[in-house]
């Protein structure tokens, strides 16, 4: 009997945890976020690179919030209203680049300094905010597996605005694995490339490398029973929608770019996205460097590779 009194506290206990380990991770928190003009917190995880990509990126807010934005919308299949920001480029621009942000981030985070090298180039630049994230509706986040949807409606909105542009799809973490997960739903009638900047495989690989090190527990039977908190009330699962799975399925040319010190999205698991996209594609992996934080510490290689890529793909030398 004591046996089996000690085994259902345990249970109840990782029941309990699981669920605040879910209300932690997935349930949006607050109706914005709201870009700091001065330090923070930064993220263990984010290491070695967290404390000087947060320095770094502070000083390009004022940029780019000075730039000139009009709002657009869509409407998700579960009946969700997103919001973006558009920044039309320079007269006579022929791509149009989709830009998503990551987990609990927001565009002026990822792409304060990004957008530096994508408004020299002058092309136009759609921001979204992700679904229950900043200005956009929802309550779960998504975490790729319901943002990968969300992207082909993007997708669908930039192609009616812009019918005559090339169009270009860069991710950032969340928002990187959220494009590779729906490049096997897309084509390159509708995308000419992707750039995916430390996108993961799946939401449950990345839970299970980072579960030990966020509360201590074992990744089984933790993640399970948080994925099954996760089916319940949000609605999907954390193994079915799967980067590597998609970019084998897929047509559209492929960029890859990545840290070898990136705790969320590990060395390995960083090659095997690479390595199962079966279209044309290109990588860079930045030395020494955390999570995205490739473009601060590689900007030259960083643009030259992905201006290149939009030129070869886009038409850009096209008169």
């Amino acid at each position: 009997m004591t046996a089996v009194i000690v085994i259902l506290a345990a249970m109840l206990v990782l029941l309990l945890l699981s669920g605040l380990a879910f209300e932690y991770a997935l349930i949006r928190r607050g109706a914005s976020l709201k870009p700091p003009t001065s330090g923070g917190v930064v993220s263990p995880l984010l290491a070695p690179t967290g404390e000087e990509l947060w320095a770094y990126n502070i000083p390009k807010h004022k940029a780019f919030k000075s730039m000139e934005t009009e709002d657009i919308f869509i409407r998700t299949d579960d009946g969700l209203r997103l919001t973006a920001k558009l920044h039309r480029g320079d007269a006579g621009s022929k791509v149009t680049v989709l830009c998503f942000h990551g987990y609990r981030s927001a565009p002026i985070y990822d792409f304060c300094a990004i957008s530096e090298m994508y408004r020299d180039m002058g092309v136009t630049l759609i921001f979204p905010h992700m679904r229950a994230h900043g200005e956009s509706e929802g309550k779960y986040i998504g975490f790729g597996a319901l943002d990968c949807r969300d992207v082909c409606l993007w997708v669908e909105k930039a192609r009616e605005l812009f019918p005559e542009n090339a169009l270009f799809l860069h991710g950032m973490s969340m928002g990187a694995a959220s494009v590779m997960q729906a490049s096997d739903k897309l084509g390159r009638d509708k995308v000419q490339g992707i750039i995916a900047d430390c996108g993961y495989s799946t939401a449950g690989e990345v839970f299970r490398n980072l579960i030990g090190e966020l509360v201590h527990l074992p990744a089984f039977p933790f993640v399970n029973i948080f994925e099954l908190w996760n089916r319940l009330l949000a609605g999907y699962d954390f193994s079915s929608h799967d980067s590597c799975r998609s970019l084998k399925n897929t047509d559209i040319p492929f960029v890859y770019i990545c840290g070898d010190s990136d705790r969320y999205v590990p060395l390995d698991m960083a090659m095997r996205i690479f390595d199962s996209c079966k279209s044309e594609k290109q990588l860079l992996i930045t030395k020494g460097t955390g999570h995205a934080a490739s473009y601060m510490r590689e900007t030259e290689k960083y643009t030259a590779l992905v201006s290149g890529f939009i030129n070869r793909y886009g038409g850009q030398n096209e008169d």
